[in-house]
């Protein structure tokens, strides 16, 4: 056995949950393969405390070229996925992986139901071929009646028991199916997330930094990024402070929807959120993949706007019948984005 067996195999386990998260970010959806890795990584992958005794066994026994790279390595995946769950957490939490085998639970209890309707059927021939043979000695039947009737009984009886072992396949095969699709969970990205931060708490005690390196990645990482220009925004306050939110300072509300760091939270006034979320699509329509993606995870976050309200409301004040108040809203956004 490999004497660094277990850290071996979680790096390329880590790349495929990485590989998986940016599958679903870009858009390329998720298999059940990927959700088959993800359960296992979720509930297979050692603890902190395994991770953390072989890294020091590596440390004692490896080339420090060969352990920094194992390390760097490791810990790489992890942050991506670590980061990836950061931005995209509401997209990723909404999802409902279990659905992946809605069909095959459907195929499987339709299978189910026509085996049981054939097995119903031989099983009245069955019983009405039992009673006759049981009868033989007192209707006085000949004796190759007897055999035709005997033949039939035991023909039957066989037919049922092998159909009998098909419908307890198909059973098994539905509970394999439901045992899997409650296995998943609703949580199942959130403890993955969790689980990647307990091994990337021990990786960082080992990795070395490069310390020239460090303060540039400080400076990109505080760089603070505009999605939305302030003339965007301006037109879009005259129109919404103080009705779709509640009265803030404009420079603030420029802060705010851009995700800036530290800026003050808004609120969204009652009765306005259906509004607030065409508001939301028409802003990110504005911007290109991946940022599309990462503001609208965490405007919908600071808003406290479930993704799956979002989708479903987005588009009522330009539905067929909209009503007048929605109607005269999105003319006002048409105005500001000039379309």
């Amino acid at each position: 056995m490999n004497e660094f067996e277990t850290l071996t195999h979680i790096i390329p386990k880590v790349g495929s949950v990485s590989r998986i998260y940016a599958n679903i970010v870009a858009g390329r959806g998720i298999s059940k393969e990927d959700v088959n890795i993800l359960v296992e990584f979720r509930d297979i992958m050692p603890n902190g405390s395994t991770i953390e005794h072989e890294i020091i066994s590596a440390v004692l026994n490896l080339p420090h070229e060969k352990f920094s790279l194992m390390l760097n390595s490791l810990s790489f995946g992890l942050k991506n996925v670590i980061d990836t769950y950061k931005t995209y957490h509401i997209l990723l939490d909404d999802m409902k992986l279990s659905q992946l085998w809605d069909y095959d639970l459907q195929s499987v209890e339709c299978r189910l139901e026509e085996q049981l309707y054939k097995l119903r059927e031989i099983d009245k021939d069955l019983i009405e071929a039992s009673n006759s043979y049981e009868m033989t000695p007192f209707n006085g039947m000949t004796p190759s009646e007897i055999s035709v009737l005997e033949r039939r009984y035991y023909r039957l009886k066989a037919e049922y028991d092998k159909e009998k072992v098909r419908l307890n396949a198909i059973n098994e095969e539905r509970k394999t199916i439901i045992n899997m699709m409650s296995n998943i969970g609703n949580d199942i990205f959130e403890r993955v997330n969790l689980k990647c931060d307990e091994l990337l708490a021990v990786a960082e005690k080992y990795v070395s930094s490069d310390s020239n390196e460090e303060p540039e990645a400080k400076k990109e990482e505080s760089e603070t990024v505009s999605f939305f220009s302030l003339s965007l925004i301006a037109g879009i306050y005259e129109v919404c402070n103080g009705v779709q939110f509640s009265e803030i300072d404009n420079i603030e509300f420029f802060h705010a929807i851009n995700l800036h760091p530290n800026s003050h939270p808004i609120q969204i006034n009652n009765g306005e959120k259906v509004r607030v979320c065409y508001l939301i699509s028409r802003l990110a329509d504005t911007l290109e993949s991946p940022q599309r993606e990462q503001w609208l995870n965490g405007i919908l976050a600071n808003l406290d706007i479930k993704m799956r309200f979002y989708r479903s409301k987005y588009r009522q004040p330009i539905s067929d019948m909209p009503s007048e108040c929605n109607k005269a809203f999105a003319n006002a956004l048409r105005e500001i984005f000039g379309k």
